[in-house]
């Protein structure tokens, strides 16, 4: 079994350090201080963002075929439910809310900023996934891949700045197409540059054994707040970031309790929860899920340090909410916990089981190990696990990439 681990380390190894640093992704770390709110300027009339070609690698890309409700891939659609966005649905199918799961994604957080810049004012979707194949040819609407979109009040006064409101949502190709609407489209979901992540905000408070500091904080080194094979609290060492990236927009829920804890992270973070608040160790008896899963009625674990706590306690989901933040933080701890405003979370995302992820993540841990008790390994070390300045871990990426093929839809998020 040794043998065995030291030889998938060795593996994981020669592949981190043959990955090309064209996986990095992002804008910079930079100083870490609050940005000032940029001016957004509206798109013209016939405009389009970026300035290329819808169908190009540097938009969202060719298409993978149109997809009817025949085809094995229409499960891969999803339903957008969001009350918070008008369907026209003139077709009374359904159809314009199916869509892919990262243009619901970003639908979503266009609807936020929506009623942010007009209170009072919705998303409205005239056109989504296309069954009656009223468009041409090589549409991505007939992949659930791109929208049309207004305003609910229909004023085409503030179609230009929802066209640049749609852009800073991340849409992958935005176009002021007509009087009368905005054409936004996103990448295939089987695409390399979706994001994979998941992440906390950079104002999550944690607890490490210098004093309470926010996220965007940490250090890799520091001494966190988690949570022990034993379901009691105990301090963790940060080991690298998954994911940090002071640029990054992404929508985030926050998970409110009774109590009036609150959590936030994005959707596909794994967080800690109970369907009853059950006495003993809670821990044992929880379970991880994906944050955007998490309803009004479950319960998450918290606790503070304190020598005299022998057990977590759990308190009662009563509210979920979300919203879009700006900069994004996954740190990696040695236990694959971490407690993120006094509330328990896992460090993994994507793999909805926190002991395949903290198994899959072995090497990493092994390696920081390792260097500590060999010199020359240390090189090397600080190579595989200093944080990626600019965005995901190599090896996070890496390792999805090879999980994809192996794991069902059931275990690996794919989009």
């Amino acid at each position: 079994m040794y043998c065995s681990l030291k030889l998938v380390q060795a593996v994981v190894i020669i592949l981190l350090l043959v990955t090309p640093l064209s996986l990095q992704c992002g804008p910079g770390r930079g100083s870490g201080r609050r940005r000032r709110p940029r001016k957004l300027t509206p798109l013209v009339f016939k405009q389009h963002v970026p300035n290329v070609s819808e169908n190009t690698i540097g938009a969202s890309g060719l298409s993978d075929g149109a997809i009817t409700k025949e085809d094995p891939k229409f499960k891969d659609l999803v339903s957008n439910e969001n009350p918070n966005i008008e369907f026209k649905d003139e077709e009374r199918t359904g159809a314009d809310r199916m869509m892919s799961e990262r243009c619901k994604e970003k639908l979503n957080m266009l609807a936020i900023s929506v009623m942010n810049q007009w209170p009072g004012v919705k998303l409205r979707v005239t056109e989504a996934w296309d069954e009656d194949g009223t468009h041409s040819k090589d549409s991505l609407h007939y992949e659930g891949r791109a929208v049309d979109i207004t305003t609910s009040d229909k004023d085409r006064a503030k179609y230009g700045m929802l066209a640049r409101l749609a852009v800073e949502s991340g849409f992958d190709w935005v176009y002021y197409e007509s009087r009368n609407h905005i054409h936004c489209s996103v990448k295939s979901d089987s695409s390399v540059a979706i994001k994979i992540g998941g992440c906390f905000p950079g104002y999550g408070m944690v607890t490490t054994q210098r004093g309470t500091v926010a996220m965007d904080h940490l250090a890799v080194g520091d001494m966190v707040l988690g949570v022990g094979s034993g379901g009691q609290l105990e301090f963790s060492e940060v080991i690298t970031f998954l994911d940090r990236n002071i640029g990054e927009t992404a929508l985030f829920y926050t998970i409110t309790t009774e109590d009036g804890r609150t959590i936030t992270l994005t959707a596909k973070h794994l967080i800690y929860v109970t369907d009853s608040n059950c006495t003993g160790n809670v821990f044992d008896s929880s379970v991880v899920v994906y944050a955007e899963t998490v309803k009004p009625g479950q319960f998450l674990l918290y606790g503070n340090h304190d020598d005299n706590v022998e057990y977590l306690k759990a308190s009662r989901v009563t509210m979920v909410t979300s919203r879009t933040e700006r900069g994004v933080y996954a740190p990696l701890t040695h236990s694959g916990t971490i407690v993120v405003d006094g509330v328990v979370a896992s460090c993994y995302a994507v793999i909805n089981n926190a002991n395949i992820a903290h198994l899959v993540f072995a090497p990493i841990r092994g390696l920081y190990d390792l260097s500590a008790h060999a010199p020359w390994l240390t090189q090397l070390s600080d190579v595989v696990n200093t944080p990626d300045p600019k965005g995901v871990h190599r090896y996070a990426k890496v390792l999805y990439n090879f999980a994809s093929l192996f794991l069902s839809r059931s275990v690996l998020y794919v989009p």
